[in-house]
């Protein structure tokens, strides 16, 4: 038996399927490759409530995510008691540590609010 030891990557179901902007496309050699930095262009993100209210949310997103317009962002709800953000990239190419550090920035601006964080399927 080889004693040198492989990984061998453990992914969601759907993994290397080809979400929309900020997502990952699969290099050559399997890892994944943020459509970003390939220079691929980004939809502008949909965003619905308040005008006050959503600057108010993006400003606190600001420095967890960037720009709305960054490309981390695909959907921003934002309603009387709860607001949903929908993230471009899954989670299994950073999205889990982007939703949690976007609900903790959310948490804090919003300590009464029901708060849906989602990073791409």
């Amino acid at each position: 038996m080889d004693s040198a030891s492989r990984t061998i990557p453990i992914r969601a179901d759907g993994a290397g399927a080809t979400p929309g902007c900020g997502g990952c496309l699969t290099s050559a050699s399997g890892a994944p490759v943020c459509r970003a930095t390939l220079g691929h262009a980004c939809e502008a993100p949909l965003l619905s409530g308040p005008a006050d209210a959503l600057a108010r949310v993006l400003a606190a997103l600001a420095p967890v995510l960037g720009d709305a317009d960054a490309g981390l962002v695909r959907a921003l709800r934002v309603q009387d008691g709860e607001v949903e953000l929908q993230l471009t990239l899954p989670a299994d190419c950073g999205g889990a540590a982007l939703a949690d550090s976007a609900f903790q920035a959310l948490r804090s601006l919003l300590p009464d609010t029901d708060i849906y964080v989602l990073p791409a399927r």
